[in-house]
């Protein structure tokens, strides 16, 4: 809030110094601009070294400043009250103690303090006018941005010739900032930059504006403007990070954060979690975890055992990521949100046991209606899936499909496939309550027609894009149609050969010779299914047909070899004459899963 460019007001406040004042001016003024720019390590020295060779009440007053300016109030108040005491008539020192009130939220207090500094300056002290106005907006929480603006414009009006017009146009559109008018903030902003248009702080606060109004590319053009102006100034680069983090390009926010840290020289614990969270966010996670790192022993503060737990879970460092987020969430109960439970439950899922998986799949789905960017119903029912529990796989993918704007064709087909397992099982999932003939038989016609259900859709997704096709996915209509009724109605009907011929249609079609060559048991399946559909019609031409198709796929076929001779006639007795055998009809064969 206060600029680079302090050399008129120096002049004001050090008249009638030794022959040392343009040396102590200038070493102030790098002060106040290290201030400005969060080197406040560096200015801690500068100005802590001016406040003992030269303890006058200004140079008490700037390291009273410093203090205020970097969060440490009751240090500021310590030396605000020496200053005032090394002169009573400098009324700096009161206007300082004004803002340590602020900072303390005691608005009474501070209004009377600026209030009698004012008064015994009568009005007239433009460094008194211009600090006084600088105090009420120092306080996100505390501050008054109305009295600011009268305060600088007295102070405006007293600066007849413009020595401070950047300075006081600034804290102006402070003010205005306050006050959540953003035009008149951009207005004197600009106008500050008119007065000094190499000032790094204006187009870094009018980016700021862009920034809280959501506009982030805007707010970007400005920030980068801000770091051509001055390459040092590094409240930059931490805006900059956020506008970057809200446009999704995270790998490039971590990167200006870490600049943020770099160039103010900040070891501010709190800061660097920050770092943590903006690497772990541009999914640098072992950066995050070098970070985290730094700060053991340094900050209480449970979000660290949480930032470790989502690292972990990324990193694959699963029993560590349990074990930190089991930690943190005991330690802070009120501050978990849904992502702890999600990263959890992932980190419990891959620990490769009974109880991981269960304990996993409970915190997923605590998480899974709550989570806004990530369907974690997918993830729950892929470990179903991959533990071969396919009735619960099946829930799932529904779950999933259902709470997805635009599902994946995996979940069709994964839906499908779990449904089709599991149909297979009922009667004999030894987990599930026993059932009789009845039950069973409406059970596994349940399961089939839904992965029949499943399989179409996912052809119609498939489909909408131009030339692309799926074939397997009319293959297990095929299957899941044919086994969702008993043999003798399934080709009596005729109801899955559509979907075989289908099938059979497009993996013939298929051009990638390796793609072809992964449908062969397929298609044998498909014609099996088709000659005995065609043996049932009493069709034995075309159901030799089809059971040549699958010798031409595999010459070795026992079953349609013995279909295709029929039975070998019976030995004639010896006596009477043997009369000619009867030709028996060629078995029906169905097709194999």
């Amino acid at each position: 809030m206060m600029n680079n460019q302090k050399q008129s007001l120096l002049t004001i406040l050090f008249v009638g110094a030794t022959m040392t004042t343009p040396l102590v001016a200038q070493d102030l003024q790098t002060a106040l601009q290290d201030v400005e720019a969060e080197r406040y390590t560096k200015a801690e020295q500068t100005l802590t070294k001016l406040a003992t060779s030269s303890p006058t009440a200004e140079n008490q007053f700037y390291l009273g400043y410093y203090y205020l300016r970097s969060g440490q109030p009751d240090k500021a108040k310590a030396i605000f009250e020496k200053g005032a005491a090394a002169d009573a008539k400098n009324q700096l020192n009161n206007v300082g103690l004004a803002g340590v009130a602020l900072a303390k939220k005691d608005r009474s207090t501070a209004k009377s303090l600026i209030d009698n500094a004012v008064a015994q300056t009568k009005s007239k002290d433009e460094a008194v006018l211009i600090r006084a106005g600088e105090m009420y907006t120092l306080s996100d929480q505390t501050n008054d941005p109305a009295e600011a603006l009268r305060l600088l414009t007295l102070a405006q009006e007293k600066d007849k010739k413009g020595e401070h017009k950047d300075e006081i146009e600034m804290l102006m559109g402070d003010a205005y900032f306050l006050k959540n008018d953003g035009g008149n903030a951009i207005t004197k902003y600009e106008n500050a930059l008119a007065a000094k248009p190499t000032l790094a702080e204006a187009n870094y606060k009018i980016g700021r504006l862009y920034l809280r109004g959501k506009n982030y590319a805007k707010a970007q053009e400005f920030f980068k403007l801000a770091i051509q102006n001055d390459p040092e100034f590094s409240p930059t680069y931490r805006a900059y990070a956020d506008a970057l983090a809200n446009s999704r390009a995270y790998k490039a926010a971590a990167t200006n954060y870490e600049l943020f840290i770099q160039k103010s020289g900040t070891t501010d614990p709190e800061l660097l979690l920050d770092v943590a969270r903006y690497k772990f966010l541009a999914q640098d996670y072992q950066g995050a975890v070098t970070y985290l790192d730094q700060l053991k022993g340094k900050i209480n503060n449970p979000i660290i055992d949480r930032m470790y737990g989502w690292a972990y879970s990324a990193l694959g460092k699963n029993q560590e990521a349990v074990e930190a987020l089991n930690r943190f969430i005991s330690t802070a109960p009120q501050k978990v949100m849904v992502d702890d439970y999600k990263y959890l439950g992932r980190a419990q899922a891959k620990l490769g046991t009974p109880e991981g998986d269960s304990l996993g799949i409970m915190n997923l789905e605590k998480a899974a209606p709550q989570d806004t960017t990530e369907n974690l119903y997918r993830e729950i029912a892929k470990t179903y899936y991959d533990d071969k529990k396919y009735d619960k796989a099946a829930e799932y993918y529904a779950k999933t499909i259902k709470n997805d704007k635009k599902p994946l064709n995996n979940d069709y087909l994964f839906n499908g496939l779990a449904n089709y397992q599991y149909g297979f099982r009922v009667g004999r999932d030894t987990t599930a309550a026993p059932m009789d003939t009845a039950q069973i038989r409406i059970g596994r016609q349940t399961y089939f027609l839904r992965a029949d259900s499943a399989f179409a859709q996912m052809a119609q997704q498939v489909e909408k894009t131009a030339g692309e096709t799926y074939p397997l996915a009319y293959y297990y209509r095929g299957q899941s149609t044919y086994y969702a009724y008993p043999s003798a109605i399934s080709l009596s009907t005729g109801a899955a050969v559509p979907f075989y011929e289908k099938f059979i249609e497009l993996a013939n079609a298929e051009t990638d010779a390796a793609k072809k060559q992964s449908y062969q048991k397929n298609l044998i399946t498909s014609y099996k299914f088709l000659a005995s559909y065609n043996l049932a019609k009493k069709d034995d031409a075309k159901a030799k047909e089809y059971f040549n198709k699958v010798l031409e796929l595999d010459p070795n076929d026992a079953d349609v070899k013995k279909a295709l001779e029929g039975p070998k006639p019976a030995a004639a007795p010896a006596k009477p004459a043997a009369t000619p055998a009867t030709k028996a009809p060629v078995k029906k064969k169905v097709a194999d899963k």
